[in-house]
């Protein structure tokens, strides 16, 4: 069990994950020393660099739901179990599920046609973790029966997923080498398919939204890290006169005067995205070359399916239009929710909104230009706040404080999928 321990700690490291499976990548191909260890080195590097800027962001959003959530008077998360319980006491199970999906993963790429491989290790954990809970509180699993459903069922999920999203993923990145590895996969998905079908496969995409003109007064705000910036300091300085009692505790617990708190959140998401944009592309420089070795001696045609932000640099204008449309959109879902009365809280976090969102309209905006990337946004938004209010009648109970944090649409339309069967055997 200290092994299994080790082993569900080290894939929770991406970093660390991904510098190894650069590692390998580079040994099978025998690179020389020196580009090994500089290409392992440097892909770690780039994710922790990445997952810096990603943070920075995180803590700039998550304010900014907390504004909304008071604003809308939304009714309280009521929790019996809670996902800390749920990891703390089905850990040893969560862990052998994360190492043995990724087997099964790896083997079905061997010898199917399905060459994708998920090496997106923070989200490896989490796969466990969420269906580790469904399978137990929704079909009643327990002991050996619950670590072999749940490992087949993660491992397939890791193999199909990057399947499925796969030819819209290569058309966005041009061929790139990488498809998406992502929860975020049903809204792209979704969106791809739409646009796809009112672009006729993209050949009516019309105007891209990377080409937006702006005014010359305004054209800094073609620089996305200069666009967030003062998009999100006009959102917050509207929220925080809506509720100036709670940023002034939130400043003052900060030992910040609440009008320069304000400025900062909004330059720190902005800060976030282009240390964000530093690791992306050390990882593709990287990580995909080494990923050669492994195709060609272990999984022979190994495609690596990756973070969505691996996806931003192929419209970076879409991506911030899209974050911001699709958090507009998780909030109209859920004034509507709060208008009638539903019992649950309904406010899928701005942070996942706002990825769910500029992932989606990166892809919308490729096949349909800006038609397509608003529709991104719209899109996960709505799925995010809908699926979120079909799943917590069944599951809130075990793991709804999730849903107020990370509430990926993954996460909540495969485990409603698991319900139905539920209900069907009577469970």
């Amino acid at each position: 069990m200290a092994i299994v321990s080790f082993l569900q700690k080290f894939m929770q490291e991406p970093a660390l994950f991904l510098g190894i499976i650069a590692l390998a990548g580079f040994l099978i191909l025998r690179e020389r020393i020196e580009r090994t260890i500089a290409g392992s080195l440097r892909t770690a590097l780039g994710l922790l660099i990445l997952s810096s800027g990603v943070n920075l962001m995180v803590q700039a959003l998550l304010p900014l739901g907390d504004l909304a959530g008071k604003t809308l008077g939304l009714p309280p998360l009521k929790i019996d179990i809670g996902t800390s319980k749920i990891i703390a006491e089905l850990g040893t199970q969560i862990g052998l599920v994360m190492l043995l999906a990724f087997l099964i993963n790896v083997f079905l790429a061997r010898i199917t046609k399905l060459k994708y491989i998920y090496l997106t290790g923070h989200l490896i954990f989490w796969n466990a973790v969420i269906f580790v809970s469904a399978f137990k509180y929704l079909l009643g699993l327990d002991g050996l029966a619950l670590l072999i459903v749940t490992s087949v069922f993660v491992g397939l999920y890791q193999t199909l997923q990057p399947w499925y999203t796969s030819k819209f993923d290569l058309f966005v990145n041009e061929n790139a080498g990488f498809v998406l590895g992502h929860s975020a996969s049903i809204p792209v998905l979704v969106t791809s398919l739409l646009t796809r079908l009112f672009s006729a496969n993209g050949t009516k995409k019309g105007r891209s939204m990377e080409e937006i003109k702006f005014p010359k007064a305004l054209e800094w705000l073609r620089e996305p890290m200069l666009m967030m910036a003062a998009t999100f300091l006009i959102i917050y300085i509207i929220m925080a006169v809506l509720n100036v009692p709670f940023v002034s505790e939130k400043a003052a617990a900060a030992g910040k005067d609440p009008a320069i708190w304000v400025i900062l959140q909004a330059l720190t998401f902005a800060a976030g995205f282009a240390i964000l944009m530093v690791g992306v592309r050390m990882i593709i420089a990287e990580l995909i070359p080494s990923f050669r070795g492994i195709a060609q001696k272990i999984v022979p045609g190994a495609i690596p399916a990756l973070d969505c932000p691996l996806f931003f640099p192929y419209g970076q204008v879409s991506m911030a239009y899209g974050g911001l449309i699709g958090m507009l959109s998780m909030m109209v879902v859920s004034i509507i929710f709060a208008g009638f009365k539903y019992p649950f809280f309904i406010f899928a976090p701005t942070m996942s909104a706002w990825f769910h969102g500029a992932t989606a309209a990166v892809y919308g905006n490729k096949y349909w230009g800006i038609r397509g990337a608003i529709l991104g946004g719209v899109v996960a938004g709505a799925l995010m706040g809908l699926g979120q209010a079909a799943m917590w009648p069944f599951i809130g109970f075990a793991i709804g404080d999730f849903f107020s944090w990370a509430s990926d649409t993954d996460y909540v339309i495969w485990p409603l999928l698991i319900a139905v069967v539920a209900r069907i055997l009577g469970r």
